[in-house]
């Protein structure tokens, strides 16, 4: 562990002065050749500290996950959920206060067979963050999980709900963007929910460097 020293209270989680970080999953129906099962590093700050989103922003680092799991398996890329803008002095950043779980699906091969004796996936991760509030403290943790084969793993359904809930969705209609002078981006969207009118609406880059935030 970098960073503040961390206390291990269980494998699957980490604990450190700034954040609570947990390895959660969700396999309802256990695991099936074919059908996709989500993991995802369930984050917890403590009162004004916040970690990152993939496109930080000014500053920062987003989290990252290395996975290492069992042959034909294989894991997709984080389901970003929607980030906020968090200011610190001149700075604009984009990330995660208060709770965030970050949800990754895998891929359980169809020609996937566990062993007669093996009544458990076995899951590892290797996280690494930057947790700031005024000052950054880089931190990563290890952590390991057992998922079972047979079995329903189902307990986490609602975070696993809310954090797919608050990714981006495409909007039916397409919608533009064009460089309005040297100062302004334009963005024309339609589509929008009706209750969105008259509202103030916020717009996150996904790609870093391109604009100023």
């Amino acid at each position: 562990m970098t960073g503040a020293h961390a206390q291990n209270f269980d494998k699957s989680v980490v604990t450190t002065p700034q954040v609570r970080a947990e390895l959660l999953a969700h396999a309802p129906q256990g695991v099936v050749p074919g059908q996709p099962i989500w993991v995802g590093l369930q984050i917890t700050h403590q009162p004004q500290w916040h970690t990152y989103w993939k496109n930080a922003g000014d500053s920062g680092l987003p989290t990252q996950l290395q996975w290492t799991l069992p042959a034909g398996v294989t894991a997709g890329e984080i389901a970003w959920p929607t980030p906020m803008r968090i200011r610190v002095g001149t700075l604009a950043n984009y990330g995660y206060e208060d709770t965030v779980l970050l949800p990754v699906p895998l891929t359980v091969s169809p020609d996937f067979k566990p062993g007669l004796l093996d009544t458990d996936l076995n899951i590892k991760l290797r996280a690494s963050w930057l947790v700031c509030r005024q000052e950054c403290i880089p931190e990563d943790g290890e952590f390991t999980l057992k998922i079972p084969v047979r079995g329903s793993t189902g307990l986490h359904g609602t975070a696993f709900d809310a954090a797919l809930a608050s990714q981006p969705r495409p909007l039916a209609k397409p919608g533009a963007v064009e460089v309005a002078g040297q100062q302004a981006i334009k963005v024309s969207l339609q589509g929008l929910p009706p209750s969105w009118q008259g509202k103030t609406l916020d717009f996150f880059p996904e790609t870093p460097e391109i604009i100023e935030t």
